[in-house]
């Protein structure tokens, strides 16, 4: 029997490290071949695929090199699949993993991907597929996946975020003036990543970040420029967190949207709503204003938390493991109940993850004060430790598919 894994959706520091863990798993269940499949789903539709030498992934130490290497090595895709399965793609899929032996197909990916697993095993049990187990393994830096207490992915992307929030602060201190310092966040619905800013407080002498801002919550214009007013008082140089999908509610920060034509699921494109706050501040309060857009280099980071990067390897060794067992499940992480900080595996259905969002509770929201303390507890434990990298000529330097591949 064999098994194939492939990774889809937005990269994150650790989504290699769910590769690692199915990778492992794979050669620990002793399979003959295990297949990655390039670009997602769309490397089975072109038979673009990779087989693993065994042996020398075990030589190389390719899995400790996979868990320091950010972004996805096996490329990705956004492709959706047509909405009935009776369409031709799905023969062609399953033509493709039955001519392989495959035993096993484990996805890695968000909500958008678990949409994907959830259609192909519909498509399983429509005609009665036998020997095929298809397997999600959740992933996103936006930690709005319903069903688990938080996303691989999401750890080290606030640590990211902590820490270059932690070292604007140093920048903006710098001089003796009057100066707002808005820094955009990714995060069209939920404002975890944003949120998670608040981190950066944490055992400080003064606030690193002063407010923010997330898509859960809406004000008008007027009520941002009198926080800030407020917060000016006691404060020249102020740091402002916004997450990208923030709205005012006077429409102001508006800004006629597109979608991605690349992009199956039709996901707007957000950005900039940092550079017109700026902007506008600047002209009703005559102050300095500033627009930092961390974008992309949110989710592809050497800073890995040592601690995503562990729980992402344990979620795609458990995936793979779930795939030789059954199918139609998604593995997921949960927190257990106490003051120490530990987590479990179960499974949960594709149904539970696919196309749905988890946001902040509206409980945390009630002030500054109520967000920080919850997100500090809540994600505090989850930037934990460091992966090292290998660095040379000053810069770092990752490992490559044809280092274990053939």
């Amino acid at each position: 029997m064999n098994c194939i894994v492939a990774q889809s959706g937005g990269p994150t520091s650790v989504i290699n490290s769910s590769l690692a863990g199915v990778i492992q798993a794979g050669i620990d269940n002793k399979f003959d071949k295990i297949y990655l499949s390039l670009n997602g789903i769309e490397g089975i539709l072109n038979n673009n695929i990779k087989e693993v030498k065994q042996k020398k992934f075990k030589k190389t130490k390719a899995m400790d090199k996979l868990m320091a290497r950010p972004s996805s090595i096996l490329g990705s895709c956004r492709y959706k699949l047509p909405s009935s399965i009776d369409d031709e793609i799905y023969e062609k899929i399953f033509t493709f993993l039955k001519e392989k032996e495959i035993g096993v197909f484990v996805y890695i990916g968000g909500n958008d991907s678990m949409d994907t697993v959830k259609k192909l095993n519909e498509y399983i049990t429509k005609n009665n597929i036998e020997g095929i187990n298809i397997v999600g393994c959740p992933k996103t830096i936006d930690n709005d996946l319903n069903g688990m207490d938080h996303s691989p992915g999401f750890g080290s992307a606030a640590k990211y975020i902590a820490n270059t929030l932690r070292n604007i602060r140093n920048d903006v201190d710098i001089y003796d003036l009057e100066s707002i310092t808005i820094v955009e966040i990714m995060g069209r619905h939920a404002g975890w990543l944003a949120a998670s800013s608040l981190i950066s407080n944490y055992e400080t002498n003064k606030d690193i970040v002063n407010l923010v801002y997330v898509p859960e919550e809406k004000k008008s214009l007027d009520e941002i420029t009198n926080d800030i007013k407020k917060q000016m008082q006691t404060e020249k140089s102020l740091v402002i967190a916004m997450a990208e999908g923030f709205r005012d509610t006077d429409s102001f920060l508006d800004k006629q949207m597109f979608t991605n034509s690349d992009d199956g699921f039709n996901h707007p494109i957000v950005s900039g709503v940092a550079q017109r706050l700026a902007d506008y501040l600047r002209e009703k309060l005559g102050v300095k204003t500033r627009a930092v857009e961390l974008n992309i280099v949110q989710r592809t980071s050497p800073v890995i938390s040592k601690t995503d990067a562990k729980e992402a390897f344990n979620l795609g060794y458990r995936a793979l493991d779930l795939g030789v067992k059954s199918t139609n499940l998604i593995p997921v992480l949960r927190r257990k109940e106490g003051n120490t900080y530990q987590t479990f595996y179960t499974e949960v259905e594709p149904d539970l993850i696919a196309n749905k969002e988890m946001k902040i509770p509206s409980s945390w929201l009630a002030d500054k004060k109520t967000l920080e303390e919850n997100i500090t507890t809540y994600a505090l434990p989850l930037i934990q430790g460091e992966i090292e990298q290998n660095y040379e000529n000053g810069m770092p330097v990752y490992i490559n598919l044809t280092d274990f591949t053939k």
